[in-house]
């Protein structure tokens, strides 16, 4: 059965664990889905930590900020994902269900309590997906004309950085662009390779050599 699912990802925020509980997303229900209760898959993460909870969820008709609050109205269980680093591909349907078939065992919840969305309301957090739409639209428009064998190549180098950050249990390589596409950087395997995500993060948007050199550079006093 081709389920829709609701996603909702928890950044070391509260993890629901029963009816009631409360959380908030920055996707509001689609028209005509406002009061529908949707299954839904909570993920909440910290550091190398990843636990799912499989419930469903309804939108309470209230806001916080930008963000729209949903209640818990049924609760399946919270298993642990730790080593699935798949995360990133919530996009994907085949992989949310998948997610809400997978069969492990329930974690215990004894003495867990999901705080109100309230007490660890985070305010600025859309300015990462504004960064993230901008980086999609740089992709678009910085792809050059692939042919196969370069398509197939892109693969390659995603395919082996999944391997290993699964292999590591945790998103250990990021795939870098060598020159950054907001320095107009291409899309393309020539302008690709896998870097360790700490040193991806240092990096920014600065060529590697350049981050390198500016930890070592000597601080100048003028």
């Amino acid at each position: 059965m081709d389920l829709k699912f609701r996603v909702i990802q928890s950044n070391d925020r509260g993890l629901v664990t029963k009816p009631g509980d409360c959380t908030y997303a920055r996707r509001g229900p689609a028209k005509g889905e406002e009061d529908l209760e949707l299954p839904t898959l909570f993920i909440w993460v910290r550091s190398k930590e990843r636990y799912l909870a499989r419930c469903w969820t309804q939108w309470t008709g209230a806001h916080l900020g930008d963000d729209f609050i949903y209640v818990v109205s049924r609760f399946r269980d919270v298993i642990d994902l730790h080593g699935d680093t798949r995360y990133h591909q919530w996009c994907s349907k085949q992989l949310r269900q998948e997610l809400w078939s997978l069969k492990r065992p329930a974690l215990g919840l004894e003495g867990l309590a999901c705080p109100p969305p309230e007490a660890v309301y985070e305010a600025n957090r859309h300015k990462s997906a504004i960064y993230l739409q901008r980086r999609k639209q740089r992709l678009l428009e910085q792809t050059p004309d692939l042919n196969q064998q370069e398509k197939a190549k892109i693969q390659d180098i995603y395919g082996d950085r999944d391997q290993r950050n699964q292999a590591a249990g945790f998103i250990k390589y990021h795939v870098d662009h060598i020159t950054p596409l907001a320095k107009g950087g291409l899309h393309h395997p020539s302008n690709l390779r896998i870097i360790g995500a700490s040193e991806n993060a240092r990096k920014g948007c600065r060529l590697l050599e350049q981050a390198q050199s500016a930890e070592v550079a000597p601080l100048s006093i003028e």
